[in-house]
């Protein structure tokens, strides 16, 4: 799917703020539905669980995947293909959300930086989502 960064940014604005959406629909698209305990997203066959994720109450909604941060409920989507590498991050009490898009899925490495610069101090669990701290 192509899109643009203006695309994104409507996208998301609308669901942290709920517009286009009923309450009840814009609740249970952020609803916390299944715990996230695995130390990585993508885990070998090892079962061992890792202790972060209960920590922060990492768990999967729909479609997107949320945790407790210093300023509450927060959740974030990622993905990337052979060359892009895109990640929104919304934090629900602030009603704020940072899209990051990049042309090169190397950009993810900076993603940790750039989001503690524009959002602060945050619990995001890139050790899962990208297996690195």
């Amino acid at each position: 799917m192509d899109t643009t960064i203006a695309d994104q940014a409507l996208l998301w604005a609308a669901i942290v703020r709920g517009v286009g959406l009923s309450p009840k629909l814009r609740a249970e698209m952020v609803r916390p539905q299944l715990s996230i305990d695995t130390a990585r997203q993508f885990p070998t066959l090892i079962t061992r669980a890792g202790p972060r994720g209960p920590r922060i109450q990492l768990a999967a909604a729909s479609g997107l995947i949320t945790f407790n941060d210093v300023d509450g409920r927060t959740w974030f989507k990622a993905g990337h293909n052979e060359w892009t590498g895109n990640m929104v991050i919304c934090q629900e009490r602030r009603r704020r959300c940072l899209v990051l898009m990049a042309n090169s899925v190397r950009a993810e490495l900076i993603y940790p930086s750039l989001v503690r610069f524009v959002l602060g101090p945050s619990a995001m669990p890139w050790w899962w989502e990208y297996g690195f701290e």
